[in-house]
């Protein structure tokens, strides 16, 4: 094996514009968006969609935006006049059981890179309520901390008053102010981010912060519990839902990504590599990368092909994300709603009737509907339309199709050996 280096980052999210393929209509509704809030008219936003997607891929390009407008507005052909996009951006990436206050101490302590006053009259009369914890140089360790720990709107009007301070500063260089909390699916339950959001968007409203924007990025359940504690956070943002990409875009994340390379490798990858790895991927860029970086890997003659695509995607089910699949299953119990996966992996469509399902286990489809409606709700399955199902994570089909095939092949083996016996 000869080692070169990889363009493929199957675990690092796309940071520049050169290497972002597809999503131009999604883009637009977010450069739109970026648009009116240096006109004072900001729009909140949330990114969502099933992981892997390219959630954080997509939020990244607001920075490649602020950085460098010029490629994007040309390649999606937006005419912007001499507005420069300025925008002071910052971005909070959750973990999970995060609390509401180490979101906000992040963020805060982010935004205290960019002024240039001291920490008391920055911080004004939220310093007091910070406690040793969080390493400042030449400060010492603090962390935010509200009186109230329970109260959102106590820590909503302290960060709205750390915004303000900043605007102050940066108001004449900048046209305007970004947030972003990426991951918000992560956050701890109990933490109570809804309430925070709701009220964080309200005091910008009611205190003239017109020039700030925030952004969300999450899977689409936790989405639409946030809006479910709040309906108005279904009102006040504006959601952007990124759905599986069309076989063009797909092709695009390949031929983007190889071609960023060449200066370090000549590898090209055959027209037919392609077609398997995008038939494969199901429109999920982050199993496009995944695939074409073991392919890569495998790759011996610089140029890959088929063969590559076949001992990579081997690979990956049963070596790179074996555990993470084989937990995923797992979680699905030894019932109906595990047999439902297995008839549905087996079957060459990947979109499959309710029916059909049914009539493989013998059941009646009534008895089948609410095993099926669980593995929605545990995203292991995706309801395409009325009485039509696929599973959501094309590795985990593909997993779920191999262990099959190794659990025929050890019960045909223990069948000879039986007839052997007799």
């Amino acid at each position: 094996m000869k080692l070169k280096i990889n363009p493929f980052r199957p675990d690092k999210p796309v940071t520049d514009f050169d290497l972002f393929a597809g999503r131009s209509d999604e883009l637009k509704v977010l450069i739109d968006a970026l648009y009116q809030i240096e006109h004072g008219n900001p729009k909140h936003t949330i990114v969502t969609g099933p992981r892997g997607i390219g959630k954080s891929s997509f939020i990244n390009q607001i920075q490649s935006l602020t950085k460098n407008r010029s490629p994007i507005l040309r390649e999606l052909d937006i005419h912007a006049g001499e507005f420069g996009f300025r925008f002071a951006v910052y971005q909070h990436i959750a973990m999970k059981n995060q609390t509401t206050e180490s979101i906000v101490t992040s963020l805060i302590m982010k935004m205290r890179k960019d002024t240039k006053g001291d920490l008391q009259s920055w911080f004004g009369s939220i310093l007091e309520k910070w406690k040793p914890k969080f390493k400042i140089p030449a400060v010492g360790e603090i962390e935010y901390q509200p009186h109230n720990v329970q109260d959102t709107s106590a820590i909503s009007t302290d960060f709205i008053e750390a915004i303000r301070n900043l605007w102050k500063e940066i108001k004449d260089s900048k046209d305007g102010i970004v947030i972003i909390i990426d991951e918000v699916d992560t956050v701890a339950a109990d933490t109570d981010i809804a309430s925070f959001l709701k009220t964080l968007t309200e005091l910008m409203l009611n205190s003239g912060l017109d020039k700030v924007a925030l952004y969300l990025g999450g899977i689409t359940d936790a989405i639409e519990k946030l809006k479910g504690d709040h309906a108005s956070i279904g009102r006040v943002f504006e959601t952007v839902e990124l759905s599986p990409m069309n076989h063009e875009e797909s092709r695009e994340v390949i031929t983007k990504t190889l071609a960023s390379g060449v200066e370090t490798s000549q590898v090209e990858i055959t027209p037919s590599a392609i077609e398997r790895v995008v038939e494969i991927a199901e429109g999920f860029p982050a199993v496009i990368h995944q695939l074409c970086y073991h392919a890569y890997r495998f790759d011996d003659d610089n140029s890959i092909d088929e063969n590559d695509v076949q001992l990579a995607l081997h690979d990956v089910v049963t070596r790179v994300r074996r555990e993470e699949l084989d937990k995923s299953l797992s979680r699905a119990g030894t019932g109906y709603a595990r047999k439902i996966l297995f008839v549905m992996a087996n079957d060459d469509r990947h979109n499959v009737p309710l029916a059909d399902i049914a009539k493989r286990l013998s059941k009646p489809t009534n008895e089948v509907s609410s095993p099926i409606t669980k593995l929605v709700r545990d995203e292991k399955v995706v309801r395409v339309e009325r009485a039509l199902y696929r599973i959501k994570d094309p590795l985990l089909r593909l997993y779920i199709r191999q262990l099959d095939e190794f659990e025929q092949s050890e019960k045909q083996k223990d069948d000879r050996q039986m007839t052997l016996k007799m």
